[in-house]
């Protein structure tokens, strides 16, 4: 599963305060190099991709507008817009920027105070998940944790296998506790990417 797959709401890490993006094409990625409007990344699957800006952009950091000349190799940019997959380009309509220590913390604390992935298992209060960096990861809901999924409050049983999570919490016991874990609709994204796939 390549970053493309993902919606921008669960590739956007706790903390970042990059704005709410519509459900276009996106990649994402540490920033190689930034060459006037355009900007190099490298995805987590290894993949090279150019952001391309216009003056039409909206381009930001922390919810503030940003300059491309203020962008850094080593951060993280997350672009939405035209994507040409054949030539790895993107003629992006929203970027967010999210710098290189901040990109560093939130990898560090994956896992830890924060997760994102697609479920793999589930057993009884278990949820076994493909985190979006490749790792699998095991995590535990219990009396403290709440679901949602379209801003509704939902229950353990509305979740499946195959469910894009996300979610915020903390390692008890060696394990990690969301205290809220999202359920992220796919079904409305116009034909893009898998489906959903039904609890075995």
């Amino acid at each position: 599963m390549t970053l493309l797959n993902w919606p921008l709401f669960a590739l956007q890490m706790p903390g970042d305060d990059a704005p709410s993006f519509p459900d276009l094409p996106n990649v994402r990625g540490t920033v190689q190099s930034v060459h006037g409007s355009d900007a190099t990344i490298q995805t987590e699957a290894g993949q090279t991709y150019t952001i391309h800006t216009s003056d039409n952009t909206h381009i930001y950091k922390n919810r503030q507008p940003l300059k491309m000349s203020d962008i850094h190799a080593g951060d993280m940019l997350i672009g939405a817009g035209s994507l040409d997959e054949k030539s790895h380009l993107l003629r992006a309509i929203f970027v967010a920027d999210v710098d290189a220590a901040t990109v560093q913390k939130m990898r560090a604390e994956l896992g830890k105070t924060w997760i994102a992935g697609r479920v793999l298992k589930i057993d009884e209060t278990k949820i076994t998940v493909d985190r979006f960096d490749h790792h699998t990861q095991v995590i535990e809901a219990d009396e403290t944790t709440s679901f949602q999924k379209d801003g509704q409050s939902i229950t353990l049983m509305d979740i499946h296998v195959g469910d894009p999570i996300r979610g915020k919490g903390s390692v008890k016991n060696g394990v990690f506790v969301p205290t809220v874990l999202t359920v992220i609709d796919l079904s409305h994204r116009r034909g893009r990417g898998p489906g959903l796939a039904e609890r075995r």
